[in-house]
Formats: structure tokens, C-alpha cells, sequence
């Protein structure tokens, strides 16, 4: 009968974690920090999802993890240079990629970096892992939701998708 019990409580707390409206609880593919409507920039392929970022102090800290950043997009003031403080906190060594302007920084495990991002005038600059994007390593810097990225597909600039 003890085990009965035992087992009953567990069950019912599991069941009380999963399911349902989980609008409110964070996930791995989409924290409750970006708004119900999407992210505030498209991006092309799989994106890992950790939230939104604020920089417009001129500062933030990224944490690298296997196969996302965090936050995974980034509020940063148009025309504004921003310092990044990269951690890697997964088992993999990672890198923090933009094409132009260029920033290449390479992030062993256990380690830090740093990176300067220069904002363009307006629209979005996105980020990756030269390693991991086709997991879902990538992000965006912007100036307001819905900004268009540089770089992106069948625009010509950058590396964008290789």
C-alpha cells in the first residue's frame, strides 16, 4: 500500500508538469522571454530559441551552449557598438560568427571571450556558430521586431547559410 501511494503522488506530479497550456513555462526550443506573436527577427533554418537580450546599455553576456546561444536575440540601439561577453557552457567548443562586419571568436569549453558588434543604421545582424547552426546555433541582433536581416539569403552579402 506504501508503494501504491508513492507511486500515485508521482504520477500525479508528473502529470501536473506536462501537457496543457504551457504558455507560461519556458522550453528548450522557446523561453517565455520572446513574445507570444514569434521572435522579433526571421531567421533561415533551425533556430534554437532562448530568448530575447537587451543591450542597448552597450553591454550583454551570451552564454554558448551546446547548440544555442542565450539569449538567442538581441535588442541593441541602430548604429551603436555593443560588447559581448561570450561564456561556453556546453562540453563543445563554439564559435561566435558574423560575417560583416566581421567577428570570428572561437570559445573553447569551461572558457570565456569577448566580442565588439557594430550595429548597423538600421535593419538586423545575425550571429552563429560556424560549428553548430545547422542545429539551431543562431541569432540576431536588432533594432526593433521585424527588422530585416543582412546577409540573409539571395541578397548577395555575406556567408549567410553555408
Amino acid at each position: 500500500m506504501r508503494y501504491s501511494i508513492a507511486a500515485f503522488a508521482a504520477l500525479v506530479a508528473l502529470t501536473g508538469c506536462g501537457g496543457g497550456d504551457d504558455a507560461g513555462s519556458p522550453s528548450a526550443t522557446s523561453p517565455a522571454a520572446t513574445t507570444p506573436a514569434g521572435p522579433p527577427v526571421a531567421l533561415t533554418g533551425t533556430v534554437s530559441d532562448h530568448g530575447t537580450g537587451d543591450a542597448t546599455s552597450g553591454s550583454l553576456s551570451i552564454e554558448l551552449d551546446d547548440s544555442y546561444f542565450g539569449p538567442t536575440y538581441v535588442k541593441a540601439a541602430p548604429g551603436s557598438t555593443v560588447s559581448v561577453e561570450l561564456e561556453n557552457e556546453g562540453a563543445m567548443p563554439h564559435t561566435f560568427t558574423i560575417d560583416a562586419p566581421k567577428v570570428d571568436v572561437l570559445v573553447a569549453p569551461g572558457k570565456k571571450g569577448t566580442a565588439t558588434v557594430t550595429m548597423p543604421a538600421s535593419g538586423a545582424l545575425a550571429f552563429y556558430c560556424k560549428f553548430h547552426r545547422a542545429a539551431g546555433m543562431q541569432g540576431a541582433f536588432f533594432g526593433k521586431p521585424g527588422d530585416t536581416v543582412a546577409g540573409a539569403p539571395g541578397d548577395g552579402g555575406g556567408a549567410y547559410g553555408q
